[in-house]
């Protein structure tokens, strides 16, 4: 979908736990700055290369890739587009730009340590959990960026914002002239999930509001369909996760309550509870506890006073 001159949005629609993100690709005078790349692994590189031959886009063209973060979903197929144009720039955050480099990093962002802490014996393997749906590379980027840098794409500026939260290198992308904002991950098939070590509770809202300050008039996600409502898209997303921590101190003032015991609270579904259940409750308890709304005493969360 061309949704201004030259400006391309590659629309990938969810079929599965872990698809694809849609690509943004931008046509200057040397060929394609493309925003992600998608999963890896021979089905998802066919399926990305017929979303490029249907706009009338040649994937050879491509010069540049941005990397929102370095989940599989969204880098998987850079080891691709590498080997197939030698001469791509690969530009990354300078947070993300080691993890680009080693995927085994991932461990510490989603903090998996945490769930033999809390379910003793149970584990989860980040990386297998990408092989058997989308294959992720390793790549040295070529250049780095940091908040507020700019990158020139043909008619268009795209101004670097530091997103983090659900990952803690996320970068989102905004083309001030057009009104129009790249949110990766932050936004779009609904709140995504967070980890201490991602940025957290704190990191999530402090992006949806540095979002909001812009006024953009379009946000793109990487997954879902175009949003034009959205100061009413960010307003949802802010208030789903404070009412989190509404039910949280609530459950908590009328008794106080194990880690466990919380757990229901943010999601009712105990296939959640292991990931990304235990990692995003412990994102929430760490910002009450430093605001000192709750104490920890001897395993059980109390409220501050009780």
């Amino acid at each position: 979908m061309e949704i201004e001159k030259d400006f391309y949005f590659l629309e990938v629609h969810k079929k599965g736990v872990v698809d694809s993100s849609s690509i943004i690709a931008i046509r200057d005078s040397r060929g394609l700055t493309c925003v992600e790349t998608g999963c890896g692994g021979e089905e998802n590189i066919k399926q990305t290369l017929a979303l490029f031959e249907k706009e009338g886009l040649n994937i050879s063209d491509i010069h540049t890739v941005i990397i929102s973060h370095t989940h599989a979903d969204h880098m998987g197929a850079i080891g691709f587009f590498k080997d197939l144009i030698p001469h791509i720039t690969i530009i990354d955050h300078e947070i993300d730009a080691p993890v680009l480099q080693d995927s085994t990093l991932l461990y510490g962002i989603y903090d998996v340590d945490l769930i033999p802490k809390y379910f003793p014996g149970q584990t989860f393997d980040i990386l297998e959990f990408y092989r058997g749906l989308c294959h992720i590379s390793e790549v040295k980027p070529d250049k780095i960026v940091i908040e507020g840098d700019r990158i020139e794409c043909g008619a268009y500026v795209l101004e670097v914002l530091y997103t983090p939260g659900h990952h803690l290198g996320h970068i989102s992308l905004y083309e001030k002239n057009h009104g129009i904002l790249f949110v990766g991950d932050m936004l779009g098939m609904g709140v995504p999930f967070y980890t201490p070590s991602s940025g957290g509770v704190t990191g999530y809202l402090e992006s949806i509001q540095k979002y909001r300050a812009l006024g953009a008039r379009l946000i793109i996600p990487s997954h879902g369909a175009l949003i034009e409502n959205t100061e009413e898209t960010l307003n949802k997303a802010e208030e789903k996760v404070k009412n989190r921590e509404v039910r949280l101190l609530e459950a908590i003032a009328s008794h106080p309550k194990t880690f466990h015991e919380l757990l229901p609270e943010l999601f009712q579904d105990t296939f959640f509870h292991v990931f990304p259940g235990t990692a995003m409750l412990e994102s929430h308890l760490i910002k009450l506890e430093n605001e000192g709304k709750i104490i920890k005493k001897e395993e059980r969360y109390f409220s501050a006073g009780q």
